[in-house]
């Protein structure tokens, strides 16, 4: 069925008649880690040299210290270590740098000061903010678990969607990023996404992870999207489960079907352009960043296929080209058009 760009329009009035009683933004747990921790500091770090994807560090004290503070705010248990052997992984860097479009590879380059592999980091891919003398976002330093990058990207991105369902015989769901089904692909849309959240803060388009109090009510890319981090006032009209979405549990509490097939169904009406994408506002902004140079630059799909008793339906393809991804596909349309200048 034809998608209505009209509904996108009407959304602000049905929240203005639809908010919550009482909304407060919650404090944000990060806010001291991100300013202060001395590991994200410029001073503390290689200056930007050559191109990025030369810029593969050995995980030091200092990242170290980094790592093991952001796992306690988290209450993740896991002692990061240093992958033993970085040369393959600096081999897959270069083929992804030699066939990065040069307005993806030029920001990059601009951005990313260091990229650490590690295992037992408690998660795929963690950004961290790096930081001037007088505090202001310069770039950012990506920390990516080696033993959690050896699948497949289409194997990957299926098995990460799933964590948010039930696992049921009769309904799956798969995610397609690429007919070669590559673990090139995995390691670059990582790293993708992990560079959207770099250029929010860095851009200011988003509020920076060292405020106590995430204000995104004031941002104009997420109005009527978010106000804080983890409230979107879409909760309080037609998408009420959208706050039910979590991956990696234990216990998950949705049925792929139909609670998710409902669910994704209501995506296209929104700003998020991923399931993934509808957890949290700063995942809003890296999966549409992250999904853009995927579709637009790189000229691949993205496409989520529901199969149920046999029977296979394609829910959703390539958001970022829909109204919901208007206002991000505009915004980096304007970044990468600088970086050709």
């Amino acid at each position: 069925m034809r998608s209505n760009p009209y509904l996108i329009s009407l959304f602000p009035f049905l929240f203005w008649l639809c908010t919550p009683t009482s909304f407060s933004l919650p404090e944000n747990p990060y806010a001291h880690w991100a300013k202060e921790n001395v590991g994200l500091k410029s001073t503390n770090l290689p200056p930007l040299k050559e191109t990025w994807n030369t810029r593969v560090y050995p995980l030091d004290s200092k990242r170290l210290d980094t790592l093991i503070a952001i796992n306690a705010i988290d209450e993740i248990t896991d002692i990061p270590k240093p992958t033993k052997d970085l040369s393959p992984w600096k081999v897959d860097l270069n083929q992804i740098f030699r066939s990065m479009p040069k307005e993806l590879n030029a920001l990059t380059n601009s951005l990313v000061y260091g990229i650490y592999f590690v295992t037992d980091l408690g998660s795929t891919g963690l950004t961290g903010i790096v930081r001037n003398d007088e505090g202001k976002p310069i770039g950012g330093i990506i920390f990516l678990d080696s033993n959690l990058l050896m699948d497949g990207c289409n194997d990957w991105a299926t098995k990460k969607e799933a964590t948010a369902f039930l696992t049921s015989k009769e309904h799956s769901i798969q995610v397609h990023l690429d007919d070669s089904n590559s673990k090139l692909i995995t390691l670059r849309f990582i790293i993708l996404h992990e560079l959207g959240h770099i250029v929010s803060i860095v851009q200011g388009q988003a509020p920076d992870f060292s405020e106590t109090h995430r204000d995104f009510r004031k941002f104009p890319l997420y109005d009527g999207i978010w106000w804080s981090e983890t409230y979107s006032p879409y909760e309080a009209t037609f998408f009420t489960e959208r706050n039910k979405i979590k991956f990696y549990q234990r216990s998950p509490t949705l049925f792929l079907f139909p609670d998710g097939k409902l669910i994704y169904k209501k995506l296209t009406n929104t700003g998020f352009v991923s399931l993934y994408a509808a957890t949290n506002a700063d995942d809003t902004y890296a999966e549409a960043f992250a999904q853009y140079a995927h579709v637009y630059l790189y000229k691949n799909e993205y496409k989520v296929v529901l199969t149920s008793h046999g029977n296979s339906e394609t829910l959703l393809r390539d958001p970022i080209r829909k109204e919901g991804g208007r206002r991000f596909r505009e915004t980096f349309q304007s970044i990468f058009a600088k970086q050709n200048l």
